[in-house]
């Protein structure tokens, strides 16, 4: 029996490669809209607004978040965002890519949840989702190949990829837990959105400490070439 929630790595390697498409863009702020509808949900499960479910088996359910993960919120999220960033703070340089990565983490969790993700808050079916995390190795190799290849693209350091890899892998007991597991969930609400609140900050505090790009190599023709520009602008300026 696997655990049915969310994690942390693959949204925030999102927030990764849109830094790498346009670098202007504050790195904190497009890790935390590319987790917003997840940071709503966490709110909303805080609140009592949406909730959780463990059947018999003791399997969880995310059976209700029409709030947090409808289609419709995540677009119009996105919308918002851009809106905001374009008129009132007039971002225009950044407003069109927040606005997709907040888009983006619905589309990431109709690959991955069971369906039950809603159109619009209001239309309880039909659900989505392709219920990737129901094939937990699957699932891991998936996210762990996402969470490389937006490594990749934005031209990460060893100690970044080290980190993805080790968060990936602090997620396998959420991916892989047996029978019953999720029974100690049914007695306290807060419990579940605790620990997701945890393993956000935990991949946004990975990604942050390493983000840094690797350096490019000089090869020696280039070295050559930057030094006789170097003493060529020396000679014709004493």
């Amino acid at each position: 029996m696997e655990m049915l929630i969310m994690y942390a790595p693959a949204h925030t390697a999102i927030a990764l490669a849109a830094k790498r498409m346009n670098p202007s863009a504050s790195l904190i702020g497009l890790m935390v809209a590319a987790q917003g509808s997840e940071l709503l949900w966490v709110i909303f499960n805080y609140l009592g607004i949406e909730h959780s479910t463990v059947d018999a088996g003791g399997m969880l359910h995310l059976e209700y978040l029409p709030y947090s993960h409808s289609l419709l919120t995540g677009i119009v999220g996105g919308v918002l965002l851009w809106a905001l960033l374009r008129f009132v703070f007039e971002r225009k340089d950044v407003a069109t890519i927040f606005g997709w990565v907040f888009v983006s983490h619905i589309v990431l969790d109709v690959i991955q949840h069971e369906p039950n993700i809603q159109i619009a808050p209001w239309m309880p079916t039909p659900g989505i989702g392709l219920d990737l995390q129901s094939i937990p190795w699957l699932d891991f190799a998936i996210e762990l190949a996402f969470c490389i290849a937006c490594w990749a693209y934005y031209r990460g350091s060893l100690r970044l990829l080290t980190g993805f890899i080790a968060i990936n892998i602090i997620d396998l007991p959420l991916m892989f837990a047996g029978d019953g597991a999720a029974s100690p969930l049914a007695s306290n609400a807060i419990i579940l959105p605790t620990i997701v609140l945890v393993t956000i900050i935990a991949a946004w505090a990975v990604v942050y400490a390493f983000h840094k790009p690797r350096k490019r190599s000089v090869s020696a023709t280039e070295e050559g070439n930057l030094n006789y520009e170097r003493t060529d602008a020396h000679e014709h300026n004493p």
